[in-house]
C-alpha cells in the first residue's frame, strides 16, 4: 500500500436540488395526467375551512406513506495490551426514511450521527497509544503531533431518487453501488472509495464513502446493463491524525483533481447475464487510483531532501464476475485487468543521471484475481477465498511484488435454541506474514434488540522506514531494513468489544 488519503466531506453538488425540484414537478404532472386528461369540469369552489382541512389531510397522508427504520447502538472497546485502556464507547442513531411518490418515483434518505465518549472520559493520548507507539522519537516530536477524533459526526448516508421506466430504472444523488461478488475483498468492486477510521473492522457498507452518481439500469430478457456516471470525485479517508488506527496522512503539496468538473467525472457500465446456468458480469470503469502517486526528485547517494509532489493519476478496470452452483457448492471468482497504475522503485539510477529514475515510479498494468466457495457443513456457512495481484512487465526495482497473494476465510453458524449467531473472519496476507482474526457472538434478545462481542486480533510486524540511531559506526546512524506492512502496524491493538443494538 503506497501513498497517502484525502479527507473526505461533504458536498451537494450545484444544480442537483434544481434537479430534485424539477423531478417532483414532472412527478407531480405525470401522476396527474394519469387520473386522465379528460376530465376537465371545474370543480366547485371551496370554503376557506374546507381547503384548510385538505391540506391537512394531504399533509397527513404524506406523512403516512413516508417508511421509516433505524437503529441505536453503542459500540465499546477495550484494548487489552499495554497500554489497557478503553479506547472507543460510540454512541450512533441511524434513520431511513423512504418515501413511495408514486409507482414510478421513489425516493430515499438514510443518515447517522455518533459521539464517542471515550475522549470524554479518558486520556486522548493514552487511546491513542502513541507515546508507545512513537517510543524511539523525541518527546518534544510527539507531544507535538497533530491530534483529531472520529467525534462528533453527523452525515448524509444516502439521498436519492428512483425512476421507474418501463424496462429502463434510473437512480439519481448519493448512493452506494456493488460490483463485487467475493464478500468482503475488493477486485471490481472499487466504485466507492474506503473510510480507514476504524481500519477494516467497520461493517462493509459503514467503511465505504457513498458518492453523487447517476446510475441507470436497461433490463433486456437475457441481460441487463448498467451506466454509471460519477462527478463526485473522493478518494480514500484515513484515520484521525493521532487515533490508535493512524496510519497515513496526506503529503503537504498533493494535488486534487476538481471535483464535479465533467472533465474529471468517473465513469463506469457492466453487463449481467446468465449463460451456462452461470450468473457473469463484464465491466468497465474510467476512474481515479483512490491512491496518489508519491512522485519525488531524490539525488541518489546525497544527502539532499528529496522533493516529493504526490498526484492522483487516472485508472481503467476492465472487470468480470461469474457464481455457478455446483451441486452443494457455489462458485465465485472476480478478475480485473488494471491498467497505467504507478508503483514505487527503491533506489535505481539506470540512465546514470544521478537522480531516482522515472521520479520513483514506474507505470505498470497489472492483474487482479479472486477465486472464493461458499458451501455449508454440519450447519455451518463456510466461505473460503484466494486473493492474488500480478504486476505485468515486472521490474526487480519495484518494491511491490510480482505476485502478492492473500487467503480469507469467513464461518457463519447460526444456534436458534440459544438466539445466538457466530461469526470469524480470518484475513492472512501472505506476502506480508500478517494476520487479522475477528471472532465475533450476537445474541438476540429481542425481534429488536441484540447484544453483540468479539475480538479484534492483529499480528505481524511494523513498518519501518529510514535510519536509527547507533553507537557502533562512525556517524551514528545506520540503515535500517525498509519494510511497509498494513495489519502489523496496529499488532499492539488487539481488542475487545462490545456491541448494544436497538432496532425500530
Amino acid at each position: 500500500m503506497q501513498g497517502v488519503y484525502l479527507k473526505g466531506g461533504i458536498r451537494l453538488p450545484r444544480g442537483f436540488a434544481a434537479a430534485l425540484l424539477l423531478s417532483l414537478i414532472w412527478g407531480s404532472w405525470g401522476a396527474g395526467s394519469a387520473h386522465g386528461a379528460d376530465d376537465i369540469t371545474p370543480e366547485p369552489l371551496t370554503s376557506e375551512a374546507e381547503a384548510v382541512d385538505d391540506q391537512a389531510d394531504e399533509s397527513s397522508s404524506f406523512l403516512a406513506d413516508i417508511q421509516l427504520s433505524g437503529y441505536l447502538k453503542n459500540e465499546s472497546a477495550f484494548r487489552y495490551r499495554e497500554p489497557r485502556a478503553i479506547t472507543k464507547i460510540r454512541n450512533i442513531a441511524y434513520l431511513n426514511a423512504k418515501y413511495p411518490y408514486s409507482s414510478r418515483f421513489k425516493f430515499n434518505f438514510s443518515g447517522w450521527a455518533y459521539y464517542d465518549l471515550a475522549y470524554d472520559l479518558f486520556d486522548y493520548d493514552t487511546i491513542a497509544a502513541r507515546l508507545e507507539r512513537n517510543s524511539d522519537e523525541p518527546l518534544a516530536f510527539i507531544v507535538n503531533l497533530p491530534r483529531e477524533k472520529d467525534s462528533p459526526v453527523a452525515e448524509i448516508r444516502e439521498l436519492y431518487m428512483d425512476m421507474f421506466l418501463g424496462d429502463v430504472d434510473i437512480r439519481l444523488g448519493k448512493q452506494f453501488v456493488v460490483w463485487g461478488v467475493l464478500e468482503g475483498v475488493r477486485i471490481t468492486d472499487e466504485i466507492n472509495p474506503m473510510d480507514f477510521r476504524e481500519l477494516l473492522m467497520p461493517e462493509l457498507l459503514d467503511y465505504r464513502i457513498p458518492l453523487w452518481m447517476a446510475k441507470l439500469d436497461y433490463y433486456r430478457e437475457n441481460a441487463s446493463y448498467q451506466f454509471l456516471w460519477i462527478p463526485d470525485i473522493r478518494f480514500h479517508k484515513p484515520a484521525p491524525p493521532g487515533s490508535e488506527w493512524e496510519l497515513l496522512q496526506e503529503v503537504p503539496g498533493t494535488r486534487f483533481p476538481d471535483s464535479f468538473d465533467y472533465k474529471n467525472a468517473e465513469v463506469g457500465m457492466r453487463v449481467s447475464t446468465n449463460r451456462w446456468d452461470t450468473e457473469l458480469s463484464f465491466s468497465y470503469f474510467y476512474t481515479w487510483d483512490d491512491f496518489p502517486v508519491v512522485f519525488r526528485r531524490v539525488r541518489i547517494n546525497e544527502a539532499d531532501a528529496p522533493d516529493f509532489f504526490p498526484t492522483y493519476t487516472r485508472l481503467s478496470m476492465y472487470g468480470a464476475t461469474f457464481i455457478k452452483q455446483l451441486n452443494s457448492f457455489i462458485l465465485k471468482g472476480e478478475m480485473a485487468y488494471v491498467t497505467d497504475k504507478y508503483f514505487a522503485v527503491a533506489d535505481v539510477d539506470k540512465n546514470g543521471d544521478g537522480f531516482l529514475d522515472s521520479n520513483g515510479e514506474f507505470k505498470r498494468d497489472h492483474i487482479r484475481w479472486g477465486l472464493g466457495v461458499d458451501y455449508n457443513w454440519e450447519g455451518m456457512d463456510i466461505s473460503p477465498s484466494l486473493v492474488q495481484w500480478i504486476v505485468l512487465d515486472y521490474d526487480e526495482a519495484l518494491i511491490q511484488d510480482e505476485f502478492d497473494t492473500s487467503v480469507n476465510l469467513f464461518l457463519r453458524k447460526e444456534y436458534p435454541q440459544s438466539s445466538m449467531l457466530f461469526q470469524f473472519l480470518a484475513i492472512y496476507l501472505i506476502n506480508l506474514e500478517e494476520l487479522y482474526l475477528k471472532p465475533k457472538w450476537t445474541f438476540r434478545m429481542t425481534d429488536r434488540f441484540q447484544i453483540s462481542t468479539g475480538l479484534d486480533m492483529f499480528f505481524g510486524q511494523k513498518s519501518q522506514f529510514g535510519v536509527a540511531s547507533s553507537s557502533a559506526v562512525t556517524e551514528g546512524v545506520v540503515v535500517r531494513e525498509q519494510r511497509a506492512q498494513f495489519i502489523g502496524n496496529f499488532h499492539d491493538n488487539d481488542r475487545i468489544f462490545l456491541e448494544f443494538k436497538y432496532a425500530f
